[in-house]
């Protein structure tokens, strides 16, 4: 690949990312993902693009409900495997894994709460112990904990410290590039405030 290939592939990406920190309508996630998925395409030799568009996938399968959230995950599975495969032992991409596995517990609680909160859990571990300065990595750590019952563990009083952490963890956390993963914040943050209302 040239250089100036390079290059266009790295600003085409930025764009994207830029419009992807803006949005958070449904329809606007699913062309962001189909965004990404192109320029992943274009380049194929980088993770990056793969797992912001498996990230884009995920988020929408958050905002599904029943059987849809599963066709959304298998394609946000499909991307994670993509970024793995291009780059090994990888925090960013573990919680990707993370994500994915929670959003299925959604489909039914009941059934799958144990089998996939555990999953969950297990990836985000690996986030951290591959890169304990990863803000993302502790969010959904905060995350599985938030959703697994007190008498598993889990529930609000423990997620609320770990949250917490995120922010922490934000003001030094560098990234290596403008184009790689530096969310968290606004996402722990919400969560915070959420919780806080419920007192």
């Amino acid at each position: 690949m040239s250089f100036s290939q390079n290059v266009n592939y790295k600003d085409k990406l930025q764009q994207q990312i830029i419009r992807f920190q803006s949005i958070n309508k449904l329809d606007d996630f699913v062309k962001c993902a189909n965004g990404f998925e192109k320029i992943a395409n274009s380049e194929k030799k980088d993770w990056l693009a793969f797992y912001y568009a498996g990230l884009c996938n995920v988020l929408v399968a958050f905002k599904k409900t029943n059987s849809e959230i599963d066709l959304w995950c298998d394609k946000a599975e499909t991307f994670a495997r993509q970024a793995d495969s291009l780059s090994k032992h990888n925090s960013e991409i573990m919680v990707l894994k993370s994500m994915i596995s929670a959003a299925r517990i959604q489909v039914n609680k009941a059934q799958r709460g144990q089998k996939y909160g555990t999953l969950a859990s297990k990836y985000a571990m690996e986030a951290i112990k591959l890169n304990d300065a990863n803000p993302r990595a502790y969010y959904v750590k905060a995350q599985a904990l938030l959703y697994t019952p007190p008498v598993f563990g889990g529930g609000e009083k423990k997620a609320k410290p770990v949250f917490e952490l995120v922010i922490e963890k934000v003001k030094t956390f560098k990234p290596e590039s403008n184009i790689h993963p530096n969310w968290g914040k606004v996402e722990a943050e919400s969560e915070l405030k959420a919780l806080s209302s419920k007192k």
